[in-house]
C-alpha cells in the first residue's frame, strides 16, 4: 500500500474544514485537505447563496466570541484578497411577545445584545409594519430585533477562498477522495482511501453528515442528519426586496405555530430564497409553490409569484441539544472532530477553523472550547 505522511490532516472541507486547513496553512503548517467531493459542493451543509449572520447569538452566549471572531477573521480576508464575502444588509429578527410554543427566540436575542453591547435596535409591531410593508403577516404581539451591522455571508465565495488562500500558501488538497477508514494508531492518525494511505500526526475531522459514519461510536449515535430544503420564488416588484430595502430575515411567526422562516435579500439572478426548518416539501422547479407557498409564504410576504424558480437540497448533522461539538474522541488525542455546526454555524466557522488550529499547534486559543466538548453528553 502506498502511505504517505505528512504532520496534519484536514478531513471534510465545507465551512469548517476550509477555515481549519487555511489558518493551518497560513501558520506555516505541513498540511493535507481531503473531501470526497469538490468543493464547495451541493452535497453537504455550506453550498447556497446565502448564510444569516449576526453578533447576537439567541442560541447561547457561548456563541458570542465565535461570531466575534469570526467578522474579524472575514474582514481581514476581504481586504487581504479584496473579495466580497458579506452582504451587509442587517438583520431583523421578528417574534411574538407572547410565543404559542417554545422559547421566546427575540427575548434572549435582546438579553445578549444587552450584556455583550452589540448595537440593536428594537421595532414595535407598528414600527415593523411601517418600515417593512413586504412582511404582510404581521400581528400586534409582533416585534423585531434589528442589527445594523448583521447581514448575510456568502457561503461558496468563502469556502472557495480559504481553500485556494490555503493551496497557495503550501497546502495540499485532495478532492473527489473517498475515506474507507480512519483509526488512531501508534501515535498516527490512519487515513485509508483505497490503495493509498495518509499517515498524519493529528487529524481534524469537520466531514459534516458523513462524521458519524466516519467515527463510530459514540458520534453515529450523537449525530442525527436531515434532509433541509430551500425554495425560491421571484418577486413581482423587483426593488422590493433588494439588500437597501430588505434585510436577512428570521420570523418566528405566530401565524403559523412559532415555526422560523429565513429569507434573504433579492439575490443576483433576481430571487428570494426561503428556509423553514423541518419541511421538505417535494416539489420541482417550475411547478407552482403549492402548499409551501400557500402555507408559508403567500400569507406572510407581499408580491411573490407562486411559481418555484429555484431549489436547493441542504444536509443539517445536530447533536442532541442542538450544540456544536470541539473536542477529541474517547482515547484518541490526535483526532480532533468538529461537527454538528448544522442550522447556525457558518457564521461560525472562521472563528472555529481559527480554534482548531490553535488547539492543533498547542497555541493560545482565541475562544475557548468548553462548552462544545463531547463529554456534556455523558455527565
Amino acid at each position: 500500500m502506498d502511505t504517505h505522511s505528512i504532520d496534519l490532516a484536514v478531513i471534510g472541507l465545507g465551512a469548517v474544514g476550509a477555515a481549519t486547513l487555511y489558518q493551518l496553512a497560513r501558520r506555516g503548517a505541513k498540511v493535507v485537505g481531503i473531501d470526497r467531493y469538490l468543493p464547495p459542493h451541493p452535497f453537504g451543509s455550506s453550498h447556497g447563496h446565502a448564510r444569516v449572520t449576526r453578533n447576537a447569538v439567541g442560541e447561547g452566549s457561548a456563541y458570542v466570541p465565535l461570531v466575534r471572531r469570526s467578522q474579524e477573521i472575514l474582514s481581514d480576508l476581504e481586504r487581504t484578497f479584496n473579495a466580497d464575502l458579506m452582504g451587509r444588509s442587517g438583520t431583523l429578527i421578528v417574534g411574538s411577545e407572547r410565543p404559542t410554543h417554545g422559547g421566546d427566540f427575540v427575548a434572549a436575542t435582546v438579553k445578549i445584545a444587552q450584556q455583550d453591547g452589540i448595537e440593536h435596535e428594537l421595532l414595535s409591531s407598528a414600527e415593523l409594519k411601517r418600515r417593512y410593508p413586504q412582511l404582510i403577516g404581521l400581528t400586534d404581539l409582533d416585534y423585531g430585533y434589528f442589527e445594523p451591522k448583521g447581514g448575510f455571508l456568502k457561503p461558496e465565495p468563502i469556502v472557495s477562498l480559504q481553500i485556494s488562500a490555503a493551496q497557495q500558501l503550501g497546502a495540499t488538497v485532495l478532492t473527489d477522495s473517498a475515506m474507507e477508514r480512519v483509526s488512531q494508531e501508534n501515535g498516527w492518525v490512519i487515513i485509508g482511501m483505497g490503495e493509498y494511505q495518509i499517515r498524519a500526526r493529528h487529524a481534524v475531522i469537520a466531514a459534516g453528515r458523513w462524521a458519524g459514519e466516519i467515527l463510530g461510536p459514540p458520534f453515529d449515535r450523537l449525530l442525527k442528519v436531515t434532509e433541509q430544503r430551500t425554495f425560491s420564488f421571484r418577486p413581482e416588484a423587483a426593488a422590493r426586496y433588494q439588500a437597501g430595502n430588505f434585510p436577512a430575515l428570521m420570523w418566528f411567526r405566530s401565524g403559523a405555530g412559532n415555526r422560523c422562516i429565513t429569507t434573504f435579500p433579492q439575490s443576483q439572478d433576481g430571487t428570494v430564497s426561503f428556509f423553514v426548518e423541518g419541511i421538505d416539501v417535494a416539489a420541482d422547479v417550475g411547478e407552482t409553490g403549492g402548499h409551501f407557498f400557500e402555507q408559508e409564504i403567500g400569507p406572510f410576504f407581499n408580491g411573490f409569484t407562486p411559481q418555484i424558480v429555484g431549489s436547493d437540497l441542504c444536509y443539517y448533522t445536530l447533536t442532541p441539544d442542538g450544540g456544536f461539538i470541539i473536542d477529541r474522541p474517547p482515547g484518541n488525542d490526535r483526532i480532533l472532530v468538529i461537527s454538528a455546526c448544522s442550522g447556525h454555524g457558518f457564521k461560525h466557522s472562521l472563528a472555529v477553523g481559527e480554534l482548531a488550529a490553535q488547539m492543533l499547534l498547542r497555541e493560545g486559543t482565541t475562544c475557548d472550547a468548553t462548552s462544545f466538548s463531547v463529554g456534556r453528553f455523558y455527565g
